[in-house]
């Protein structure tokens, strides 16, 4: 073979060997590029995988929650129950003069016995819990006569209510004989005012000791309220009657309801005896609400609340009971219906009334309108109630 053949293929072998080379590395770098591909996919496969394990453990975690909160209630805030009507006002939105809540026109002294105006009236202001009552007038208490004196309530806005009375000095008091308000059989009081719309009931407590609720029944009577307890002087107590009186009512065929004895002069008081009182109760069914009867205003302002602060205690008592099903209502005269109570969430009332025909302007569900009512089955007086049934539906 010629020498320039032999270049020839020389060069020929030499450009194969270096496209074999070529295409080796070609295919060698893909594939390097393929595993790496492989590998970036698995990593991200790994990581959606563990991403949906994790979303997988939260959802578990909230579906375990919900089950413990199904099995253990949590108690619910105030808030989430209700939005209650709640009064927060201070001195600068004061518009209105402090009330005498009760103020005889003739105070009587033996002589010698000094006047103090605050143990005969009683007053309060809708925001200042201290209300200031001076007197004018002078009083000479040894010698016998009527002396006339100015009462000033002033609060701190500078509104003020004045009322004058006498100071009557005496040797000895006067003797009084109230005339005995007559007693009211259950039977007459039925025949005036059961009617179509209309349920007839008594509420009891310890004074009336131990009741015969089945002759209580016989005689037409529909529902008893019973008093449950209350908050006396600083101190919770359950009515010694209250465990008996529930139980046998309903073993009657009665339908009940039950009253709170009230005198908490703040919210967090409430809320406490409420608990207590829930205790007491045991989870009775009621057919009737619960009643807040707060009445000691002889001497309100030695509780040094205002009125906005008795309204508050109840918004917050009816909060307190509606968290565990029951529903509230207020319990009180006409006289304090009128000037004290402003029943803010529209709560039902409970009206005390004792007249034959009531001029009470304001909504209420169920009537009080005796005290000294008479029925089989109860000794002495027991108070009637009339429910009107289109005013409360439970």
């Amino acid at each position: 073979m010629s020498n320039n053949k032999k270049t020839a293929v020389f060069y020929l072998v030499g450009i194969l060997i270096m496209i074999g080379l070529l295409i080796f590395i070609f295919y060698g770098v893909k594939s390097v590029l393929n595993e790496n591909a492989t590998n970036d996919d698995m990593a991200l496969s790994s990581e959606d995988l563990t991403t949906e394990a994790t979303t997988t453990e939260e959802i578990t975690t909230e579906i375990t929650t919900e089950a413990t909160t199904e099995e253990v209630t949590e108690e619910p805030t105030t808030e989430e129950i209700e939005d209650l009507q709640l009064i927060e006002l201070g001195v600068a939105d004061d518009v209105t003069p402090p009330v005498f809540l009760g103020c005889p026109e003739t105070i009587e002294l033996k002589v010698d016995q000094a006047f103090v105006a605050d143990a005969y009236v009683s007053y309060a202001d809708d925001i200042d819990r201290n209300p200031v009552l001076t007197t004018e007038g002078t009083v000479d208490y040894t010698v016998p006569g009527n002396y006339p004196v100015k009462l000033t309530l002033t609060d701190e806005a500078g509104h003020s209510t004045v009322k004058d009375i006498t100071v009557k000095v005496v040797e000895e008091y006067t003797t009084y004989n109230p005339t005995e308000k007559p007693k009211e059989d259950f039977s007459t009081f039925a025949s005036v005012y059961k009617n179509d719309n209309t349920t007839l009931g008594i509420d009891v407590s310890r004074w009336q000791e131990d009741v015969d609720f089945n002759l209580v029944k016989q005689a037409g009577c529909d529902f008893v309220i019973i008093r449950i307890g209350g908050y006396d002087e600083g101190s919770t107590y359950t009515d010694r009657y209250f465990k008996d009186n529930i139980a046998n009512a309903k073993a009657a065929g009665l339908k009940v309801g039950i009253y709170w004895h009230a005198e908490e002069s703040n919210v967090e008081q409430v809320r406490e005896n409420v608990r207590y009182m829930l205790d007491v109760l045991g989870g009775e069914e009621l057919d009737f609400p619960i009643a807040y009867d707060w009445e000691d205003f002889s001497h309100f302002q030695d509780y040094k609340m205002s009125i906005n602060d008795l309204n508050n205690c109840l918004e917050v008592f009816y909060g307190e009971v509606k968290k565990y099903g029951y529903d509230a209502c207020i319990y009180g005269s006409k006289n304090y219906l009128d000037s004290v109570w402003k029943n803010m969430g529209n709560h039902p009332v409970w009206l005390a009334n004792y007249v034959d025909s009531t001029t009470y302007s304001g909504d209420y569900y169920m009537w009080q309108q005796s005290n000294t009512g008479r029925i089989p089955g109860v000794n002495g007086d027991v108070d009637l109630n009339i429910l009107y049934n289109d005013r409360y539906v439970r």
